[in-house]
């Protein structure tokens, strides 16, 4: 495991004392391979092996080969089960299944518009099925992963809180995803009023860290890979747009607490307002911490294509109900993007 990984693991087995609340409890984790969720794998296992609590993960990913190398440091530990299939089928699991985390969805620009039809299905026919599963295990905990995306534009660029809505056209085979995601949360919030699924869902902005795909289009990832290739970062658009960002450490933190202490049937930003900037800032924050001369320059002959005419002016939302439940931010965007940089520069030599 590389020490960046092994540090923020770290950091969160020291600071958090509620992890034996998840002691001797199943969760099944659909998407667990994902970077996001596999930090929380890590980080029960690891807690585990340190303090003997005993939570069984149930990892549901669609690719075998993919799970292994996510997993390689746990494969033969007797705590953590992996299935292979797709969450758009009913759910195939004899065991208990406690705590229940649907976190399955293509993510990034690609998967938008090459597989919209399959990343639509994986979020509602995935949620169901999952949610299906829950009530006939009697889980006492449902959490979904949906997105901020779930807002929509709206005309102003004031920071989203949990009731607010947007415009949303569900023609644009952009939208699948965030059309998905507002799915899987009726669905969970009929599912809580009318079965009982005691159902909380988290709405996370875009995290990154280490792990994070180099090849799928988000930001991040799209910086790093300029950079490790070219030594700039190409812009395809002014960069004005406006994003909130958050460490993955500190996401992994906010789902613990959305997963432990959110009121069943509401919503929870998972944001961070110091971790607001523009794209162009973003990349120019990029630049400067990978040093050797890097500089970011605009193309702009494909600011016409639909991926850049599509994006919204800004993407933000309210942390004040996160922190209600005793969230805090801990690492600053300056931070997060040295230490994201590091896991990769290090995974060069």
């Amino acid at each position: 495991m590389h020490r960046i990984v092994e540090e923020d693991l770290n950091r969160l087995l020291e600071e958090r004392k509620d992890l034996g609340l998840l002691g001797h409890q199943s969760i099944l984790i659909a998407g667990a391979n994902s970077f996001l969720m596999s930090y929380l794998v890590y980080l029960l296992l690891e807690n585990n092996r340190r303090n003997h609590s005993g939570t069984k993960i149930v990892a549901l990913c669609r690719s075998r080969k993919n799970a292994e190398a996510r997993f390689a440091p746990y494969l033969d530990d007797p705590d953590l089960s992996i299935i292979t299939q797709d969450v758009r089928d009913p759910v195939a699991w004899e065991g208990d299944v406690d705590i229940c985390v649907h976190a399955a969805s293509p993510v990034g620009l690609s998967s938008r518009w090459e597989q919209s039809l399959e990343t639509f299905q994986t979020n509602l026919y995935g949620c169901q099925n999952l949610l299906e599963l829950a009530e006939s295990k009697r889980s006492r905990r449902f959490l979904l992963l949906s997105s901020v995306d779930v807002y929509g534009d709206s005309p102003d660029r004031a920071r989203k809180k949990e009731e607010d809505t947007g415009l949303l056209d569900w023609r644009n085979m952009r939208n699948a995803y965030s059309s998905g995601k507002r799915g899987a949360e009726t669905l969970c919030g009929l599912y809580h009023a009318q079965r009982g699924v005691p159902c909380v869902t988290a709405r996370p902005s875009q995290i990154y860290g280490p792990g994070i795909s180099l090849s799928d289009g988000r930001l991040h990832g799209d910086f790093i890979r300029q950079l490790r290739e070219k030594n700039q970062i190409v812009l395809k658009s002014d960069g004005t747009a406006v994003r909130s960002f958050m460490y993955l450490l500190d996401a992994t933190d906010a789902l613990l607490d959305v997963l432990l202490y959110g009121n069943a049937g509401e919503s929870y930003n998972v944001c961070d307002e110091a971790g607001e900037c523009s794209v162009k800032e973003l990349a120019e924050r990029y630049a400067a911490e990978w040093g050797n001369g890097a500089e970011v320059v605009f193309d702009l002959a494909e600011r016409d294509t639909p991926e850049v005419k599509g994006a919204l002016a800004a993407v933000t939302g309210d942390s004040g109900k996160l922190r209600g439940l005793g969230w805090a931010s801990r690492t600053s965007l300056k931070d997060g993007i040295r230490r994201t940089l590091r896991f990769y520069t290090d995974n060069m030599r």
